[in-house]
């Protein structure tokens, strides 16, 4: 991702001397060192926009939200007399060489402007470049780190350059949610509290249903298998069956129904004048809404069975249901189901459901039951 660049004056990168307080004790997950931006005069060098713009791609790669980074920027010059000891200078072989590269040398002052002028130069234009001028430390290192020791112009001026270099810390240790998942690492950063996560973060949902653990009321559901809002079974019918079991899964509410959810049986609980097999307008909705679930399933055909109490002879009783039976075969032709799909009969007083010694039961007794045949 980024050039390099040969130290021969100093084994320790300027940025890591300089930003010792910053960056101190601090654990890396990576360190990119960029190739050196010249910048001879304290100006950058007709290349340096190209190099600038490559280094703002990498630090722009990195998200500051998941690791903290730092940018340094550092100026450097040629050194000065100052930034050699007097011990060096009078070495007989390295003071000779030092002397003659220090004939044009800079005095301390300028030095520094120079190193600062081009440090702030190329903070402006990494800043352009889209680097956010908050991660970006400047400063100036002067003459104190040249980059190479031989007496040439050459060499005097690849001294003064820019060094930068970014430093990315490991990720956050932050659990915003509190889940024991740190956010770096937390595909679902916002878990309600309480909630068990998995390693990722999420809310945990062992059937796999789609409901999570902590609002799944029944947690075993089979895999696949469609669930309502508290992750159960659902039975949409309401007849008893579950749906992924369930054959039939639209049977209307009071159909009695198979293991398959299919229809059996219906209860039409229709009222009658005593003595009478006259359907009234209050019990007339019942045979309309069964004549539409004829006409919807034409595989059912179904036979019409009447039933009484045991109130008066039960050969009246027998008769009663048997034509009451036949008055409700009638209402389902005249509302459009063909007559070969229904037959009809009585049962009289011979099948209650509840006792007849109540009023209550004697009630439940007077009732049509259709049998649905497929």
């Amino acid at each position: 991702q980024a050039g390099s660049y040969e130290y021969a004056y100093s084994p320790l990168d300027a940025s890591v001397a300089s930003e010792k307080s910053v960056l101190e004790g601090r654990s890396f997950e990576r360190i990119v060192r960029f190739e050196a931006i010249g910048a001879v005069g304290g100006t950058p060098a007709e290349d340096a926009q190209e190099k600038i713009d490559q280094i703002a791609e990498v630090c722009k790669g990195y998200d500051p939200n998941r690791n903290e980074l730092i940018v340094t920027v550092i100026g450097h010059t040629r050194p000065t007399t100052d930034d050699v000891s007097e011990a060096a200078i009078d070495s007989r072989v390295y003071g000779e060489v030092m002397r003659s590269w220090f004939a044009d040398r800079l005095d301390s002052k300028q030095s520094e402007q120079q190193a600062k002028s081009a440090a702030e130069a190329v903070f402006e234009k990494l800043r352009d470049a889209g680097v956010d001028e908050k991660l970006m430390q400047v400063e100036s290192r002067s003459g104190k780190d040249p980059a190479f020791t031989d007496a040439t112009s050459e060499g005097v001026e690849g001294s003064e350059r820019v060094m930068v270099t970014l430093y990315v810390m490991k990720p956050k240790a932050v659990d915003s949610d509190g889940d024991g998942v740190m956010d770096h690492a937390d595909a679902c950063p916002k878990t309600p509290a309480g909630v068990a996560v998995d390693a990722k973060g999420c809310p945990l949902d062992s059937d796999s249903d789609g409901v999570f653990d902590s609002l799944d009321r029944c947690q075993d559901t089979p895999a696949g298998v469609a669930v309502d809002a508290k992750g159960c079974l659902l039975d949409s019918d309401k007849d008893g069956v579950l749906d992924y079991e369930d054959e039939c899964p639209d049977t209307p509410e009071s159909f009695k129904v198979d293991a398959n959810g299919c229809p059996l049986s219906r209860k039409l609980m229709l009222t009658f004048e005593t003595n009478s097999y006259r359907i009234d307008d209050f019990s007339y909705p019942q045979v309309q809404g069964f004549a539409i679930f004829m006409k919807q399933n034409s595989l059912y055909k179904a036979e019409i069975i009447g039933h009484t109490d045991s109130i008066g002879k039960a050969a009246a009783n027998m008769t009663l249901s048997i034509n009451r039976a036949k008055a409700v075969k009638e209402a389902l032709i005249n509302e459009g189901v063909a007559a070969e799909r229904l037959s009809s009969g009585g049962r009289g007083e011979l099948e209650p459901v509840a006792s007849n010694r109540t009023k209550e039961g004697r009630q439940a007794n007077r009732r049509i039951e259709v049998r649905l045949i497929r």
